[in-house]
């Protein structure tokens, strides 16, 4: 009498794919203690930073044009890993592959947000170059009135995204809070799979 064989049901490609993203994604949350790194979206305001300068520019230019204009001039976009490969941060290797790990919906709001506040400013910049060319002072001071609170309001929003804040977070879904989204494999099995 012979034993009947019990087929195992092999995962798709899509649950080990989804399995070994939720297993990197853990490994980094565990890092990024004592961080800059926020651990649930994994983002950090130091990338904030980029614009912060612009906008500290922006505040200074009335008082003081032929200091400024000539940064203001030179500034331009980085994209979230290019600021931080060109950087001085501690932890910049952490804060790029946490960024290329960070949930879909909260990379997603976060990279929506950052083309308008870099579009925002390239907008601002242009303005203010022309303002400067034309010696209108009074042009100048009130366009810089006007865009820094603009710039900082855009800033918060994107600052509010990356804490978990923002206006309406995506919610964030833990890697292995859903077995059911990787065919229900449970850790020693999606271990046995990659052994």
């Amino acid at each position: 009498m012979s034993a009947a064989v019990i087929p195992i049901e092999k995962p798709s490609r899509d649950a080990l794919m989804k399995a070994y993203r939720d297993a990197i994604t853990d490994h980094i949350r565990a890092h990024t203690e004592g961080t800059n790194v926020n651990s649930n979206t994994l983002l950090t305001t130091d990338y904030l930073n980029h614009f912060n300068e612009v906008v500290m520019m922006l505040e200074l230019l009335p008082s003081a044009p032929a200091e400024m204009a000539a940064d203001l001039a030179n500034w331009q976009h980085q994209t979230y890993e290019e600021h931080f490969s060109e950087s001085g941060f501690r932890d910049k290797s952490l804060a790029i592959a946490a960024y290329r790990n960070a949930p879909e919906p909260v990379k997603h709001d976060f990279d929506m947000a950052i083309a308008d506040l870099e579009q925002e400013t390239v907008l601002c910049l242009r303005d203010v170059q022309a303002k400067l060319d034309a010696g209108d002072q009074a042009g100048l001071t009130g366009l810089c009135s006007e865009k820094v609170p603009e710039l900082q309001e855009m800033i918060g929003h994107v600052a509010g995204i990356i804490n978990g804040g923002g206006d309406e977070p995506a919610e964030v879904e833990e890697p292995g809070e859903h077995p059911e989204a990787a065919g229900g494999l449970e850790q020693d099995k999606i271990d046995a799979l990659f052994d």
